[in-house]
């Protein structure tokens, strides 16, 4: 297994990406344009450089499936032959921007709650940073079709938001178009669960809690500036690399969250 970092190795693979869709552009008129662009210019954003870098240093072999996370994840996994990747995502659009980047990986539009695989198909999954975004009970419902697929002794790596105080948030424009859940003239945008909403929303299935880890920032304006800033942040995505990778206290129990902020849950889930 290569030793470098997780976030290292993600850094390089979306610069990899990012030169051959701009090297090719003139081939296929520039599509994906957004993906690739981004590829070059923010290779990792602050929160990436733990999740993707953390998931990124396990164990990977097998039929593996990637439910809705960020695509640099498994188009690196997938690079490196660890595992048989297919990567899916509800977002037609964004699926079809990374085939254009990286025609290499296998994707599909699926719904993370009503998965089209039979069960136990897969050795593997990771889900980063998607249930908290999934409306009603979707949450509840794509952990059940997560539990359905994997096999016996498979393993879920997972991360989310949580935070001392629960609380939902909400937006006026649909941000994720035809996939966007819009309630009573909101769309839903995601939840910050607190610690003792886990078991009762997400581990309704007798999962076996292998690693649990709770994540917060050291100095949480890193993130703030840069996304107060974009897009004209993008100009210094490349320098983030900087700072962001010490920017993360860990710890085994939740006291290590912030108290008016949310941090980050990373769960290693044994079916």
């Amino acid at each position: 297994m290569n030793e470098d970092p997780g976030w290292q190795r993600l850094r390089r693979h979306s610069y990899r990406l990012g030169w051959r869709w701009l090297l090719s552009g003139a081939r296929h008129g520039w599509r994906g344009a957004r993906v690739g662009l981004c590829r070059l210019l923010v290779p990792l954003d602050p929160w990436r450089f733990y999740e993707l870098g953390r998931a990124a240093e396990e164990d990977f072999d097998g039929d593996c499936l990637d439910v809705a996370s960020p695509k640099l994840l498994p188009s690196l996994l997938h690079h490196e032959g660890r595992g048989r990747w297919l990567g899916i995502d509800l977002y037609r659009a964004e699926i079809e921007r990374w085939r254009r980047v990286d025609p290499h990986l296998p994707l599909a539009v699926a719904d993370a709650t009503d998965l089209p695989y039979d069960d136990a198909s897969f050795d593997h999954a990771i889900c980063i940073s998607v249930v908290e975004h999934l409306a009603g009970d979707g949450d509840g419902r794509a952990m059940a079709e997560l539990w359905r697929v994997l096999k016996p002794g498979g393993r879920l790596i997972l991360t989310t938001n949580v935070a001392r105080t629960p609380r939902t948030l909400w937006r006026r424009d649909r941000i994720w178009g035809e996939a966007s859940t819009e309630v009573d003239g909101k769309v839903f945008y995601e939840r910050h669960y607190a610690p003792g909403e886990l078991d009762e929303r997400l581990l309704r299935q007798p999962w076996r809690l292998l690693r649990q880890e709770y994540a917060r920032e050291r100095d949480p304006t890193i993130h703030d500036r840069f996304v107060r800033r974009m897009p004209f942040s993008f100009l210094y995505g490349g320098l983030l690399h900087r700072t962001c990778p010490q920017n993360f206290v860990t710890g085994g129990t939740p006291d290590v969250l912030p108290q008016e902020r949310h941090g980050v849950v990373y769960l290693v889930l044994g079916r």
